[in-house]
């Protein structure tokens, strides 16, 4: 009888055991899919399809399978880059029509872009190919855009495109892409909706506000000149046009503050800097008045000024579409 028993206890670790190690295999296929393979899927059936960065000669491969007819390259117009030269010769080659569109892994996306995602979407040839890095954020975001724009997909199921499967994990700064349909909910329940595609439209084209991200940035006290090795005070009034409170802390590196960039006449990036660093909150449509310091410029010449409100974990205001406050600076002998 124990003979028997340690018998059946070996056939249970060696089940145990072999279960252990198929899903360590399952696993490890799924992480090398996502981070180190093409990430695909197929997004809505025959018609739309979503992968990570692909060389040319794997976006050819693609092009056979799918028939794609559209590439859509979330990752923006990079010149300079390898991969985005690779790919423009081979979309030329292949006879693919490119649209490039300029969005973050790691914040909210801008107002002027997503609007222009939907032109795309609306007069693309398909079926259509979206990617960014490694199809995980970015190309998560695009692709439940396309389920709640062209399908009767539910906002909880269209948020599934942004999910483990794919590589998004929702913390940190990648967090920012769930924000942008948690505010399409905010907005929906406000105002005593449930999600259409007609609604999803109107919100974009229309609704959307990128959260707190978004201000007012008005010229109280702002010289035109200084003297060489002087430091000047620019006095400023910010308005909290968004539909958050804003944030401000003593340290510079979490909160909202207001943020200064110094550029040359050659448009480099001289200095930088911040003010608000203290405690204080700024409630949607109140203002504060804040004074942004330029340390002393050494080289005498012109310059320009941009100040703009700055969330430190997210991104600076004018990167999803608010104004900032730009000045000529003439650096005086």
């Amino acid at each position: 009888m124990l003979v028997r028993c340690r018998r059946g206890a070996r056939k249970v670790r060696l089940v145990i055991l072999a279960c252990a190690v198929g899903v360590a295999a399952l696993v490890g296929w799924a992480t090398y899919a996502v981070l180190l393979g093409r990430n695909l899927h197929e997004v809505v059936a025959g018609r739309v399809y979503r992968c990570a960065q692909q060389s040319g000669s794997e976006l050819e491969k693609l092009v056979r399978s799918h028939g794609i007819r559209t590439l859509i390259n979330l990752r923006g117009f990079s010149p300079t880059a390898p991969w985005f030269v690779d790919e423009c010769r081979a979309t030329h080659r292949l006879n693919l029509a490119q649209e490039d569109v300029c969005l973050s892994a790691y914040r909210l996306p801008p107002v002027q872009e997503i609007r222009r995602l939907v032109e795309i979407l609306d007069r693309a040839d398909y079926p259509v190919l979206l990617h960014c890095r490694r199809g995980s954020d970015r190309t998560g975001l695009a692709s439940a855009v396309v389920l709640l724009l062209q399908t009767d997909t539910s906002l909880d199921a269209a948020r599934g495109q942004l999910g483990l499967r794919y590589g998004h994990l929702p913390l940190g700064r990648p967090a920012n892409l769930d924000l942008f349909f948690d505010l399409y909910a905010e907005w929906l329940a406000r105002h005593g909706l449930e999600h259409s595609r007609t609604l999803f439209r109107r919100w974009v084209e229309a609704g959307y506000c990128p959260a707190g991200c978004r201000c007012t940035v008005q010229p109280v006290d702002v010289p035109a000149r200084v003297a060489r090795n002087e430091a000047l005070a620019l006095h400023v009034r910010v308005r909290n046009t968004g539909l958050r409170p804003w944030r401000l802390r003593p340290e510079n590196n979490a909160g909202v503050h207001a943020g200064l960039i110094v550029f040359d006449a050659c448009d480099r990036w001289v200095v930088n800097g911040r003010s608000g660093l203290f405690d204080a909150v700024v409630e949607p449509g109140q203002s504060i008045d804040l004074t942004v310091v330029v340390p002393p410029l050494r080289q005498p010449g012109h310059y320009r000024l941009l100040v703009d409100m700055v969330d430190e974990q997210q991104c600076w205001f004018f990167q999803t579409g608010s104004q900032p406050l730009e000045r000529e600076l003439e650096v005086l002998e």
